[in-house]
């Protein structure tokens, strides 16, 4: 009988083979390039989706605003910004209202949208070149030509469209046709912010708004009475109750109807002598005017109270007795300063009251 034959105890070499480093480098490595090859691919195909949607969705809300009324137009539409930007560029857009009350159009150079793929939502329109803003009343036309240092909306969507926004001005100067400054704006920013409230619920908001702005340039020709420059302004305030779906200004009456008012609680002025804060409410009277009531702390009411009467807005008379009595009404400050008058503002009719005292018409809006 034989018997079973002994082993060493070694394995066998084809159990412990281990390829030489490099063999082993090589293998990580091609590994490491069918990987990365890949993720460019999907990399290539997710930018190319998000750029075609760019343009489907920018096409189909330029449809929109045209089946909408208004008038649309470009000359050429050119997707770039492969691989970590989408930017659509935009050449000589236009848009404008043909409506016979008060039509108007504007027309730019250069218009871009820029997003970045892993947050497409996030949406960034900035105007760069000359633009026209062309206006028409009862007066006939006008047009105003200028320029912006910077001119840009930033807007973030979410499933019922755009959330959240804010436009930043700097530097921006408009000239009517014949060279008279029209409006300038040296710095602006607006912030604005849906809320989605129950919409039976009509005190609740609906939209904030903050807007803070320096050097506010007005066009010569409304002859305001403390100049044309209004030096700084702040704003913040609260749209309550919601506005329908439906035509302008159908929709804006259906809201005021159902109780919306502004609620504004700060704002801010800072024009020439004159010094305001004041909080209060807005509304829209029968007629779709502006009509409101406001708290307000004033400073500098003596030297507006002569700028009224200079421009013939308050008869010599009454402007002696606006003083006497505002300045009975006003409080000086122990440590000195000019004096500070605590007094309703109000908006009715188209005028805009201090008390008792008519400081200023308010342009009615065409609607």
């Amino acid at each position: 009988m034989l018997s079973p034959r002994k082993t060493s105890g070694r394995s066998h070499p084809s159990l412990t083979y281990r390829p030489p480093t490099h063999l082993r480098t090589l293998k990580i490595g091609l590994i490491a390039f069918v990987g990365i090859a890949g993720l460019a691919v999907l990399w290539v195909v997710a930018w190319f989706t998000l750029a075609s949607n760019m343009r489907t969705e920018t096409l189909a809300w330029i449809e929109a605003q045209r089946a909408a009324g208004f008038t649309v137009s470009y000359t050429k539409f050119e997707l770039s910004g492969f691989p970590f930007k989408l930017v659509a560029t935009i050449d000589e857009p236009g848009l404008g209202w043909p409506d016979t009350r008060a039509p108007w159009v504007w027309q730019g150079k250069h218009l871009t949208m820029q997003a970045r793929p892993w947050t497409p939502w996030r949406l960034r329109l900035a105007l760069a070149g000359a633009q026209t803003v062309r206006l028409a009343d009862g007066a006939g036309p006008t047009t105003y030509k200028g320029a912006a240092d910077v001119l840009a909306l930033d807007l973030v969507f979410g499933g019922d469209g755009a959330e959240s926004g804010r436009l930043t001005v700097g530097g921006l100067n408009f000239s009517t046709a014949e060279g008279t400054r029209a409006i300038t704006v040296e710095r602006a920013e607006v912030a604005a912010r849906r809320g989605f409230p129950d919409p039976e619920d009509h005190h609740a908001s609906t939209l904030n708004v903050e807007l803070s702005a320096l050097g506010l340039g007005f066009p010569e020709s409304l002859d305001l009475p403390l100049g044309r420059i209004i030096g700084a302004l702040r704003l913040q305030a609260d749209v309550l109750g919601t506005v329908p779906t439906a035509s302008w200004p159908a929709a804006l009456a259906k809201w005021r109807d159902d109780g919306g008012t502004i609620e504004v609680a700060r704002l801010a002025l800072t024009y020439g002598p004159l010094d305001v804060r004041a909080n209060g409410t807005l509304a829209f009277d029968g007629d779709m005017q502006p009509i409101g009531a406001f708290t307000a702390k004033v400073q500098g009411f003596f030297p507006l109270v002569d700028a009224l009467k200079d421009k013939g807005l308050v008869r010599a008379r009454d402007a002696v007795t606006a003083k006497i009595v505002l300045g009975a009404l006003a409080k000086r400050p122990a440590q000195g300063g000019p004096p500070t008058l605590n007094l309703p503002l109000t908006v009715q009719g188209r005028k805009v009251y201090a008390g008792p005292l008519a400081l200023a018409e308010v342009p009615a809006i065409p609607w």
